[in-house]
């Protein structure tokens, strides 16, 4: 198994964000933590330039999800894209912890 380094990082304004390269890697995990209102969004780039929407699974489901609400973990299959965020699209208090781990076998 392949990994880049976990990215981790601290939201505590609307549009900070967290990238991860996920250049030729298959899979891409996101945990957030902390005491926050507000939502996460999950996107990726091919070009470095246009973001879309991830749909990404959360841990307890199998209904994905183009963004989070609450504290959890969820994967994605990343193959194919350049870079991979989180972003705190909507920041209503708190703060968000962020740690995003990419490696190269595909996600579920």
């Amino acid at each position: 198994m392949i990994a880049a380094p976990i990215a981790t990082g601290t939201f505590v304004d609307v549009e900070d964000d967290l990238v991860q390269d996920v250049r030729g890697l298959g899979a891409l995990g996101v945990q957030l933590t902390g005491t926050w209102a507000g939502v996460v969004s999950f996107e990726v780039t091919v070009d470095g330039v246009t973001w879309v929407a991830l749909r990404m699974l959360p841990s307890d489901s199998s209904t994905a999800a183009t963004s989070a609400t609450v504290n959890g973990a969820w994967t994605a299959n990343v193959a194919g894209y350049l870079l991979a965020r989180a972003r705190f699209s909507t920041d209503t208090s708190g703060t968000v912890g962020v740690n995003l781990l990419a490696i190269s076998e595909a996600g579920r």
